[in-house]
């Protein structure tokens, strides 16, 4: 067969239609309400008539909500950037229903086609008659040109009627998306019968929720009594919040901070009772809601939260991390989060704080150094044999095919079509708006998650599998050398996200979830310390080994004061001074002056000290 020659720095490229039995893949884009979610069904409808006469394969649907697409940069969507990416590799072609729902910008429209084309990669839209090849006949390419500038008018004239609308909104009192924490949902009136097409229930305000609205009111109270966000959270253990991510689950430090800083729930003016709205301009105005703070009390939680904020002592510079968003730990799969020290790194868990489930208790660390070291061991005892390149290409034909894809590919059908039934029993009347916002925001949030399962040949698995295997060889002995940047590279080469698993409590590594072509390399060079099960390496006998003993803590650290100036102090924080500024007028750390309150033996100050410590941390 001739050899096709490429000629990059040519501005034709034609790519050519492919033949029966391509690969190809749906762009799909819909939007956070029923009507746009519901055309979900038909642009996949569309997309597989389309498909089914020209003979080729779909191997997956990439979905991505609306608002996504009016941004410039590619990098902004994700699940976009994510398909480009495998673009040439996993599929030979790309299928959307037309250019709007492809992008309403035009600098991204240019660029990711020229991304394609540069990957001999196919595309085509199946409302409208636009191909890749097309775009660059003459004529064309300026039709296409006007559509594009077309959708992109259309996206910024929507913004500007939303945001029109919204500030109409906000100027008369009402609330602008999701209720606040603490109010209920207006109770819309039911369309009259007879009534028009346009009718639109009249603007009501929301109401306090009887459950959660006496906690909004106390975390206002304790905000202004000096106590951190940790300890009301604490405090308040059996309030339960919902948030999109995460479900219903207890208040956090960080869902009552961020419920600390909004402007709904303050009183407007001193004694008016009602609440605060910001306009999408930035004007505050009066709402026609019930305030939860009044005026005297969130100006006492802003003074509070200015006393205990402190400038950092050096700027602060964005700097890689070998295993972020990669290392997990052993018992909960929650990922461990980078903590900065002036001397050294940790990886630690945080269930605890964000009131997650975890066995190992969600508050244990361990230093980056170590995981370092322990990640470079396991690099240098994988030995590979003489004949590794037949033993791999066996593995690889023995497999089969990928059973892991085919569950992916389970699993997103079962997602679809929940999907599916969720949006068809609203329109019967079966479910609530907000139980439909519920069922599809968890559904959205899953496929986004959820990996494309691969389609490829056993030949191209062998020929990646090999060309790990050369690489794998020089990355022990380079591991040590390496900078910061180019071990993340390595590890990100080798696994998958959150393909670290760590087990805090006996600080070892517990097991690795590799690439997919990494894994058949890994298999044949780890020795008889791991097992290969359930798509990654385990530790042997981990459970065998010693658990931290987290009953051992530093014994306290004497008093820098002397005792006179010691009841100096306790005299100062009971008159209201935070416990960094007694600690200035002492030359001492806020730290020192917190023990020296909690050591009280008459026991006074304790509760005033534990709200104001977490606070000044």
């Amino acid at each position: 067969m001739p050899r096709t020659k490429s000629h990059r720095e040519r501005l034709f490229q034609p790519v050519g239609e492919p033949g029966p039995g391509a690969r190809i893949v749906g762009y799909l884009r819909y939007s956070s309400d029923l009507q746009k979610a519901t055309s979900l069904v038909t642009q996949k409808r569309a997309i597989q008539a389309y498909a089914e006469a020209r003979g080729w394969i779909i191997v997956g649907w990439y979905e991505e909500p609306e608002q996504s697409a009016k941004h410039d940069e590619i990098e902004q969507r994700p699940i976009f950037a994510q398909m480009l990416t495998r673009a040439g590799v996993e599929y030979d072609a790309v299928l959307c229903y037309n250019t709007s729902r492809w992008a309403r910008n035009i600098a991204a429209a240019t660029k990711s086609l020229s991304q394609l084309r540069k990957k001999r990669v196919w595309w085509a839209t199946v409302d409208e008659p636009w191909n890749i090849d097309m775009l660059q006949e003459q004529g064309h390419s300026l039709g296409w040109g006007i559509a594009a500038l077309g959708d992109q008018d259309y996206s910024v004239q929507l913004s500007k009627r939303t945001i029109a609308g919204k500030e109409d909104r906000a100027r008369d009192g009402y609330h602008n998306g999701q209720v606040s924490f603490g109010y209920l949902p207006p109770d819309y009136p039911q369309r009259p019968k007879g009534a028009p097409a346009t009718w639109q229930p009249p603007r009501t305000a929301v109401t306090p929720d009887p459950e959660t609205f006496p906690a909004l009111v106390q975390i206002g109270e304790l905000t202004a009594r000096g106590y951190s966000d940790a300890k009301i959270a604490d405090l308040l253990s059996d309030v339960v919040s919902r948030t999109a991510r995460f479900g219903e689950r207890p208040l956090t430090k960080d869902t009552v901070a961020a419920i600390r800083k909004q402007w709904f729930p303050r009183e407007f003016s001193p004694g008016c009772g009602y609440g605060t709205i910001e306009s999408p301009s930035g004007e505050l105005v009066q709402g026609q809601h019930v305030a939860a703070w009044p005026y005297d009390v969130w100006q006492r939680m802003l003074e509070v939260k200015r006393g205990q904020y402190h400038r950092p002592n050096r700027e602060v510079k964005r700097q890689a991390h070998e295993f972020s968003r990669i290392i997990v730990c052993a018992s909960c799969r929650h990922s461990l989060r980078v903590q900065n020290q002036p001397d050294r790194i940790y990886y630690r868990d945080t269930s605890a704080i964000r009131k997650l489930p975890c066995e190992a208790g969600g508050n244990l660390q361990v230093n980056s150094a170590m995981v370092i070291s322990q990640f470079g061991e396991l690099l240098a005892s994988l030995v590979l044999p003489d004949t590794w390149r037949d033993a791999i290409a066996e593995r690889c034909k023995a497999s089969g095919p990928d059973t892991g894809g085919k569950r992916l590919l389970a699993r997103r059908q079962a997602l679809e079509a929940e999907q599916k039934r969720a949006a068809l029993a609203f329109t019967k009347g079966g479910l609530s708006e907000d139980d439909l916002d519920s069922i599809l925001e968890r559904i959205r949030s899953e496929l986004q998650t959820l990996p494309h399962p691969e389609t490829r040949d056993v030949e191209t698995r062998i020929a990646a599998a090999l060309e790990a295997g050369e690489t794998l060889g020089d990355l022990a002995g380079y591991w040590q050398e390496a900078e910061v940047d180019e071990r993340r590279d390595i590890v990100w080469s080798l696994l998958t996200l959150e393909g670290l698993i760590y087990d805090l409590e006996r600080r070892v590594i517990a097991g690795v979830i590799p690439r997919p072509d990494v894994l058949p390399v890994l298999q044949l060079a780890v020795g008889d310390a791991w097992e290969v099960r359930d798509g990654g390496l385990w530790r042997r006998n981990r459970e065998q080994l010693p658990v931290r003993d987290l009953t051992r803590r530093p014994s306290p650290t004497p008093f820098a004061l002397t005792p006179a100036q010691q009841r100096e102090a306790i005299a100062l924080v009971r008159s209201g001074k935070t416990l960094r500024a007694v600690g200035q007028v002492f030359g001492v750390s806020y730290g020192a002056i917190w023990r020296l309150i909690r050591s009280d033996p008459h026991g006074r100050d304790k509760e005033q000290a534990e709200g104001r410590k977490g606070g000044e941390a």
